[in-house]
């Protein structure tokens, strides 16, 4: 005897839940990435600007020391020993700009 309910479609989850769910999962797993895996901070450099010494010129080529590693300034008028800061962005080997210190 049947009263008109399906006992069987009433347990499936709608197409539309189902979507619904899917979404969350790819969101989640996204955030998850985001954060732990690919820190999203590191997409977006801090700009520094340091002092530094020329350690040595070669070919109009200076190299500075700073606090993170060696870098190096093309068509350099410095000379050896010169204080300069220099700008840059953290983690990368380029010089934004560069100015000798009065």
């Amino acid at each position: 005897m049947s009263f008109g309910y399906d006992k069987v479609n009433s347990s499936e989850i709608s197409s539309k839940k189902l979507f619904m769910i899917f979404g969350l999962i790819v969101l989640g797993v996204f955030i998850i990435l985001g954060v732990f895996v690919f820190p999203i901070k590191n997409l977006i450099r801090e700009e520094n600007s340091d002092e530094a010494k020329i350690i040595t010129k070669n070919n109009g080529i200076c190299v500075v020391d700073t606090p993170d590693h060696p870098r190096g300034i093309n068509n350099c008028n410095y000379n050896i020993g010169d204080n300069v800061v220099v700008k840059y962005k953290e983690g990368t080997a380029e010089i934004l700009s560069h100015a000798l210190k009065n």
